[in-house]
């Protein structure tokens, strides 16, 4: 299991029992074993993986599984408490990797096989990127200069990604696992050079911003500035008149451009911000509940309160109302 961190035999003396799926999305794992076993992967990725997101874990003992009725062993589990009795009971979680999770497995990737930079994103985006990836690496394996293969990588690959002028999806998932598909957004700007996209989404019913708890009428529309890699990501809301409605700071591991989709996943915490210049964080205290159910680490709450504060001292209302603009 040096895949994840074990040596031979832990200082228990007991073998690790792991099997591990790739999910079906390419986001993350499935992991089952035994309860000692899983504990010490979930420290090992903890201690490694600023972002990895860790969920849904069924507790399965004589045949019989329990969840949700049991308090959860992914941060209450003390291993010096365990019997050899407890080593029979079997966990399964599900665990995904973000882009910050991504790039520290490249990087630990590299140590031992030749890997191309974003390796575990480009493996993600489907069969057509994960094959040409694939060769890239087989290149590498055979002495081709990494510099030659990468450029080719990239130019073969760049047809397949979006464009100024492109539709695509945001795919907004939850902590949770839950999914959410924020709707179609046609590219108005995209300048690859640093990552910055310009998003803009029509609406044609009625109905209620989420966090603003304001109006949304038929014909509003919202500009979305985002980053790649950020943590972050600016929505503002305008009527069909151009007036400014508020913004919605969505708070987020890093955004992740795909073939179809923009991804991340939403860490709960955002800032709201009203056209009379009021600004509030929202829905913190969901940040610190997912730490609590041990879903995310400490660390990746204190990432997030950096990028929180980071937004709050950034904020313009005249830019705000001016976003518009970058249409």
């Amino acid at each position: 299991m040096k895949r994840f961190g074990f040596s031979r035999k832990d200082e228990t003396n007991i073998q690790p029992n792991l099997n591990v799926y790739n999910r079906l999305d390419r986001q993350g794992v499935i992991v089952t074993g035994d309860m000692i076993s899983v504990e010490k992967l979930i420290c090992v990725l903890r201690s490694s993986l600023d972002d990895a997101v860790f969920r849904n874990p069924l507790l399965i003992q004589r045949e019989t599984i329990y969840q949700g009725s049991y308090e959860s062993p992914i941060d209450k589990i003390q291993l010096s408490d365990f019997s050899s009795a407890i080593s029979e009971r079997h966990l399964r979680v599900d665990i995904e990797f973000p882009g910050l999770s991504k790039e520290r497995l490249d990087e630990i990737r590299a140590t031992v096989t030749p890997t191309i930079a974003g390796h575990h994103h480009y493996k993600a985006c489907g069969n057509r990127v994960s094959s040409m990836v694939d060769l890239a690496e087989r290149m590498l394996e055979e002495g081709c200069p990494r510099e030659e293969v990468e450029s080719l990588l990239n130019e073969s690959i760049i047809g397949l990604f979006p464009k100024a002028g492109s539709r695509i999806n945001l795919e907004h998932v939850k902590i949770d696992g839950r999914i959410f598909d924020l709707g179609l957004a046609q590219i108005m700007r995209f300048d690859r050079k640093n990552g910055r996209l310009i998003l803009l989404r029509r609406f044609f019913k009625q109905g209620v911003y989420d966090g603003l708890k304001v109006q949304k009428d038929p014909e509003d529309y919202a500009v979305t500035e985002a980053v790649i890699g950020d943590l972050s990501f600016r929505t503002r809301y305008f009527s069909r008149d151009k007036e400014y409605k508020g913004t919605y700071i969505n708070i987020n591991t890093p955004v992740e451009l795909y073939p179809m989709k923009i991804r991340y996943v939403d860490l709960e915490a955002d800032i709201c911000v009203w056209p009379n210049g009021e600004i509030k964080k929202i829905d913190d205290e969901k940040l610190e509940e997912a730490v609590s159910r041990g879903l995310i680490s400490e660390r990746l709450a204190e990432i997030s309160s950096r990028e929180i504060e980071k937004n709050l001292n950034s904020i313009s209302i005249e830019e705000e109302r001016e976003a518009y603009r970058f249409l």
